[in-house]
């Protein structure tokens, strides 16, 4: 792997915010305008673009890859900025757990009520996210 796609330790792990929420439909805002022109510019030409796709070790309910380094203690189960780039014009986030499995959520709001910072959401995720030591789940005995 090139080192240049290597992340830092540093900016790897940010919380979700408000801002990042921001950011995120400022660029779904941007990318809609561009492919607007792109398109037009296309019809004429009959070129097809390049699409993105999701990093593989990145995918939802896998491990993280330990290149990424350690994650701090204060952010385990906490809404975090997705790093892949291919939701980096999605409104989704990325929650990671002890066991550092990666969780995806959107940042739509939920029942129509319920925003990605609002605090009966936020304790509904750390409940999906927490390891449980139940036996024999997913079956469980009564």
């Amino acid at each position: 792997m090139d080192p240049l796609f290597w992340p830092s330790e540093t900016n790897t792990f940010r919380r979700f915010t408000p801002e990042s929420l921001a950011a995120i439909e400022k660029r779904i805002a941007e990318k809609k305008k561009q492919q607007a022109k792109v398109n037009q510019d296309n019809k004429d030409q009959g070129v097809e673009e390049e699409k993105l796709t999701p990093q593989l070790d990145l995918k939802t309910c896998k491990k993280l890859p330990s290149l990424y380094g350690d994650l701090p203690v204060e952010l385990i189960g906490e809404p975090l900025e997705d790093f892949d780039p291919y939701y980096g014009d999605h409104k989704t986030f990325m929650v990671i757990n002890k066991r550092r499995i990666i969780f995806r959520f959107t940042a739509t709001p939920a029942l129509c009520i319920f925003g990605p910072f609002n605090p009966v959401r936020k304790a509904a995720i750390k409940i999906l996210t927490h390891s449980y030591p139940f036996i024999g789940f997913p079956y469980f005995s009564f």
